[in-house]
């Protein structure tokens, strides 16, 4: 059997099989899928292996546990409380503040970190209970927390945009801030909900607050926050003024996120939350397992390319999709469907060899396609039914999981509001990469 289309309904019925109903984990159900269309297109290869380990041969991919050990090292350093003192210092003030604190929070932390459920553990962890105790209901805290959370992985650095560079062979940093735009969108979309949800029903604060006690508050927490605030700078500094690259930034974030944690220790040992051992061996786990998901999708990479079951999906759709505008419709459901189902990171590793030959063909620039799948992919963090940042956020506020689906709804409009701008708007996701290399 040769059939692209065919094969490629057996590669998706196993995968689907194996991870959905099978519960096996995802690396070893596309292995398992690869495998089985092996047998039935009679492919004979001895190579898998090495093909497997040919995909982890990479220096730009050396940057992954890099930036996976040093999101570790600043999530249990206790830095979290910092920013939240100074973003607490800056808009404390105003209605509905603790909620807007948490959504700025959760920005300001992906930037440290970079994952959605370090976000949500952490900024989730200190303002669900801060919020519950200010009369937030347990359900719309948890909401709140869960939309908020994937912030974290649309604000740079992060290991998804990492992922897409990889495969699409695109610029690393220009795939960082594609996500910028869109991410700027959804935080004034989500404080704009939260104003009128949460801030309404509160009365403004009315007591006195001198200007020179304002900047005296503001300038005392952003002094604190300061060993916060340097991260980024040494990570799109560094970059961007050409001293290293993106994998280099990674190894400067880990010594930096090492100084500081060995120095809070020294001082402040009491306030760590988390052994350096464990926080170590935690990051080996997350990175073996993102390097076996990448080795297994190269051989299905490689299996997808050697019986053109992409070229055969772009010659399906250039001949029956009349338009990009449809293309990207399509496009745009399975991106949304695969973020509800699946990690983020083995829906990239399958997505982007099977419709980003297409995207090209049809004219579609590969940073701003980019930016399209990982807002979607994020997107469905929170979108029902398999929404994991809802659980976590359930766990952590122990609201009921249908509560919080109808208070985080609103979040998830919203969301898909900044999908739509994001794909048709393409300015959104490329102007901030155009600015930084020089294009504008």
């Amino acid at each position: 059997m040769n059939n692209p289309m065919i094969l490629l309904g057996i590669f998706l019925l196993f995968f689907l099989g194996m991870a959905m109903f099978c519960k096996m984990p995802v690396a070893y159900s596309i292995g398992t899928a690869t495998l089985m269309v092996i047998i039935t297109a009679g492919i004979k290869t001895k190579a898998m292996g090495t093909v497997a380990f040919s995909g982890l041969d990479s220096f730009p991919l050396l940057s992954v546990p890099l930036f996976i050990y040093a999101g570790a090292i600043m999530q249990h350093s206790g830095i979290a409380n910092s920013l939240i003192n100074f973003i607490d210092s800056i808009v404390g003030r105003v209605r509905g503040s603790l909620g807007a604190i948490t959504i700025l929070a959760s920005a300001a932390f992906g930037v440290l970190t970079g994952s959605c459920m370090a976000t949500i553990s952490c900024i989730g962890g200190i303002m669900i209970p801060e919020m519950k105790k200010k009369g937030y209901s347990d359900s719309y805290c948890a909401a709140l927390a869960a939309a908020s959370s994937f912030l974290g992985i649309l604000i740079p650095p992060s290991v998804p945009g990492i992922m897409y560079g990889l495969c699409a062979s695109a610029s690393i940093s220009a795939v960082w801030l594609s996500t910028v735009g869109p991410a700027i969108l959804c935080i004034v979309f989500f404080m704009l909900i939260n104003y009128f949800k949460q801030g309404k029903k509160e009365t403004k604060d009315t007591s006195a607050l001198t200007l020179n006690l304002y900047v005296g508050n503001v300038g005392k927490s952003f002094v604190k926050s300061i060993p916060a605030l340097i991260m980024p700078v040494i990570i799109f500094g560094g970059i961007y003024g050409g001293i290293f690259t993106a994998t280099e930034a990674g190894a400067a974030a880990v010594a930096y996120g090492l100084l500081f944690y060995f120095v809070k220790f020294v001082t402040q040992k009491e306030e760590l939350d988390c052994g350096f051992f464990k926080m170590t061996v935690d990051s080996a786990v997350a990175t073996a397992t993102i390097s076996l998901l990448i080795g297994m999708s190269n051989c299905s990479g490689r299996i997808i390319s050697m019986i053109g079951i992409a070229e055969a999906i772009k010659a399906f759709v250039t001949a029956h999709v009349s338009s990009v505008f449809l293309f990207l419709i399509f496009a745009n459901i399975v991106f949304l469907i695969c973020g509800m189902l699946i990690d983020i990171n083995a829906a990239i590793l399958l997505i982007v060899p099977l419709l980003l030959p297409t995207a090209t063909a049809m004219g579609l620039d590969t940073i701003h396609f980019g930016a399209i799948i990982l807002v979607n992919l994020s997107v469905g963090f929170i979108t029902p039914p398999f929404c994991s940042s809802v659980f976590m956020a359930q766990k952590i506020s122990g609201a009921r999981y249908v509560e919080i689906v109808q208070d985080v709804l609103p979040f998830v409009f919203a969301s898909l509001i900044v999908v739509i701008l994001t794909t048709y708007v393409p300015a959104i996701s490329t102007f901030i990469p155009n600015l930084a290399a020089g294009k504008i």
